[in-house]
């Protein structure tokens, strides 16, 4: 059949040779993401199947995105919630959506935080319905119960399981309770689906978006550790709190402490807060730099110097000490 008005822009696949910085955020030429963060594709009634991840600050955020991103959808939805059905009862109508509750109490309509609980409803889920729509929160929960790895094959094994049907699994993670290692694991096999980094604003400035040519990125530069990149510099003008606490989260997940730059989020002097980012970014650009050097001169130290002087890089201290060292040493 023919496309519907309400196709929107499809998923961008990163192409070898080229890396992708958006607002900030690299993207490897091997990871799918969806290039517009607020618009859902949608062929009629069907959405796009597969594991997707959405991060939001609570409940009222959660289920207006879910609302949004299913209003043209009128198939079969399964909806497992941090919160009991009366509870949800307040932010979406659950007349067509078959409700659980992830919970440790031992109440009707209640499962545990478990790998074997929630994949189970899932598979019976899929395995009863063609179609369908599916919502997951507390990843986060089930990792510190069950560990990263059985999560990840669970994660893998779902999408292998709806490989030929029309079902989208949406899933509700905390990407600061994650180490940057975990986090890019997850959002490998499950991309955003809504991307607040990558919103667009008449605050952001045009500086913050480039294209950039690079080597392709190997599959363990990513599950090796945190990908350390330069960012482009929020300027002055149009720079606010919501950009900056963006930026802090973009370094926070590749491992740097920023705590320095905390006092920026509560200045009504947007100058002194721009003036503090601007030393803190020095910083880090220094940090990323001192991290290549260490790395690529690793066998000249042993693994425990190794070990606390990229602790030192990260918590960005004693750079000059550490600069210093290195130079000396290479």
């Amino acid at each position: 059949g023919s496309f519907s008005s309400s196709v929107m822009i499809p998923p961008i696949i990163g192409t070898t040779g080229m890396a992708i910085i958006i607002h900030g955020i690299f993207f490897p030429s091997r990871i799918k993401f969806l290039m517009a963060p607020r618009l859902w594709l949608s062929l009629g009634e069907r959405m796009i199947p597969g594991l997707f991840s959405i991060e939001v600050k609570n409940h009222d955020e959660l289920y207006s995105e879910i609302e949004r991103l299913s209003e043209s959808f009128e198939g079969p939805k399964l909806f497992i919630s941090r919160l009991p059905q009366r509870a949800m009862l307040r932010h979406i109508s659950l007349d067509d959506v078959q409700c659980l509750w992830i919970t440790e109490q031992r109440t009707n309509g209640a499962i545990e935080p478990t790998v074997p609980s929630v994949s189970q409803q899932l598979y019976e889920f899929i395995n009863s319905n063609q179609d369908g729509f599916s919502v997951v929160e507390g990843l986060t929960w089930i990792i510190q119960r069950d560990g990263v790895n059985d999560v990840m094959q669970m994660l893998q094994s779902l999408e292998s399981q709806i490989t030929d049907t029309n079902h989208t699994i949406l899933f509700r993670v905390d990407a600061l309770a994650l180490d940057a290692v975990n986090w890019a694991r997850i959002r490998s096999i499950a991309p955003a689906a809504v991307n607040h980094d990558l919103e667009t604003s008449s605050e952001s400035p045009s500086e913050d978006v480039e294209f950039i040519k690079s080597t392709t990125v190997s599959e363990e530069a990513i599950d090796s550790g945190p990908m350390l990149v330069h960012l482009t510099t929020l300027p002055a003008l149009g720079f606010t709190t919501t950009l900056l606490s963006k930026r802090m989260l973009q370094w926070k997940r590749m491992g740097f402490d920023v705590s320095e730059l905390e006092p920026a989020l509560t200045s009504n002097d947007s100058a002194s807060a721009h003036h503090l980012y601007r030393a803190v970014e020095e910083k880090i650009r220094k940090a990323i730099d001192l991290s290549r050097l260490l790395e690529s001169n690793s066998e000249s130290y042993s693994v425990t110097t190794y070990e606390v002087t990229m602790f030192r890089i990260m918590q960005l201290t004693g750079l000059e000490e550490i600069e210093a060292m290195l130079e000396g040493s290479s």
